[in-house]
């Protein structure tokens, strides 16, 4: 019993619950434009400001002025936890902004950004998971949260659970062009993360008259300091080279409980207490090449660096994760352009492992869309897609004799929004 609490609740509460925001590795998130949606692949871009998140040495190679940038995000999606063959679902669609703002004077430019680098959704399982599914585990291994006396709890009754978490990231720094070919960026990110989540099972004695609801209600709060360094390389007209490393960002989860004390110290979750999970380190790089005036394609891959974060062990149970990806925008005239983008996700996680409100499978994902320029200074974009889940599944022992299959399924679709004007 001990082993499914352990794989039931510690790590799924400890990871921190239900990101709704897709692209990326376990805890990394980086869809963070309507451009980036449009293409799935923006290492190596120079031509709007969101780029001051994705190549941000690449800014001194936008127009000489201040540029602002803004994108929504709306993910529609559907989770499933599979449990003995019983589906336990959430559909609550999830909410997701970007703003990026660049300054370019001759050979300098100064950027910022504000983006969800982690978490980002909600998640509202009204008939439980396979984390309530581990809790109600618990009550029945353990005497001293026991139902009425004179009776045992042998029967499971009513689950439920919602969570929320979001990591706001915010991002400031400079870019300067050494020359034609080279130019560098630094910059500096704040990172401030909140996570929720309520759950309640409850279990009923043989004959369903007398019952026992165990519920569990916290918070948790982290912040800290991350650095991120570009370089660009241009050798020509055609072709251009985007990289970009950022660091750890470390966080240590300062918890507030409401309810459930005596479970959530057993998970390891205390009032007061602080937890790490740090952000991971990342590293990206983008291929850029006009293949005519009119067509160009991107390709992408970035790197998760989860194995070197603090996340108070749980970095031993799993692998770095990576992205890999390609796009190919067409312009056809001067203001309308179309692309279309893959993307192909490890995140480096065993299916025992994973987060029941948002188990982190492996994915295929396919993004594409429109940028329209109405002016020299006011473009649009406008993007949609689908990504394409692997579903997987573990097979979890309660006793030497007695097994519970549990599998992951899921669903996103999105579509995005973006606006940019050029001062």
């Amino acid at each position: 019993m001990k082993r499914v609490l352990t794989c039931a609740g510690g790590l799924l509460l400890s990871f921190g619950f239900a990101t709704a925001v897709y692209a990326g590795a376990i805890d990394n998130k980086t869809n963070w434009s309507a451009e980036y949606i449009r293409t799935l692949n923006r290492n190596a871009a120079t031509d709007y400001a969101d780029i001051a998140a994705y190549n941000p040495a690449g800014t001194v190679k936008l127009q000489d002025g201040f540029i602002i940038n803004g994108s929504a995000q709306y993910l529609g999606k559907d989770y499933t936890n599979i449990i003995n063959g019983t589906d336990y679902e959430s559909d609550e669609g999830s909410v997701s902004p970007g703003i990026f703002g660049v300054y370019n004077r001759d050979k300098w430019a100064f950027f910022g950004a504000v983006t969800v680098v982690g978490g980002g959704g909600k998640v509202d399982f009204s008939k439980g998971d396979w984390t309530t599914f581990g809790l109600a585990l618990q009550l029945l291994g353990n005497s001293t949260l026991a139902c009425p006396p004179g009776t045992a709890c042998t029967e499971f009754g009513s689950q439920k659970l919602t969570a929320e978490s979001v990591y706001l990231g915010y991002t400031l720094g400079g870019a300067y062009e050494i020359n034609d070919m080279f130019s560098v960026s630094v910059g500096i990110r704040y990172v401030d993360a909140h996570k929720e989540a309520k759950g309640s099972a409850m279990l009923w004695d043989a004959g369903y008259e007398n019952s026992y609801t165990a519920s569990v209600d916290y918070e948790q709060d982290g912040d800290g300091w991350g650095g991120i360094f570009g370089l660009n390389i241009a050798p020509n007209d055609k072709f251009n080279i985007g990289l970009r490393f950022e660091t750890k960002t470390g966080l240590d989860f300062e918890a507030t409980v409401n309810d459930g004390a005596p479970i959530l110290v057993g998970l390891g979750i205390e009032h007061g207490k602080s937890n790490p999970r740090d952000l991971p380190a990342l590293f990206g790089i983008g291929v850029s090449y006009w293949m005519t005036p009119k067509l160009r394609i991107e390709t992408n891959y970035t790197q998760y660096l989860n194995e070197h974060a603090d996340w108070g062990g749980d970095e031993d149970l799993v692998s770095d994760g990576y992205d890999v990806g390609i796009a190919i925008e067409y312009h056809f005239n001067d203001s309308l352009l179309g692309s279309i983008g893959y993307l192909r996700t490890e995140t480096g996680i065993n299916p025992e492992n994973m987060l029941p409100e948002n188990p982190e499978l492996d994915a295929n994902t396919i993004g594409g869309g429109v940028a329209y320029a109405f002016t020299e200074k006011f473009h649009t974009n406008f993007s949609l897609g689908y990504v394409f889940y692997e579903d997987d599944s573990f097979v979890q022992p309660t006793s030497p004799t007695t097994f519970i299959p549990v599998g992951y399924e899921k669903k996103i679709y999105f579509l995005a929004l973006g606006l940019e004007y050029r001062f």
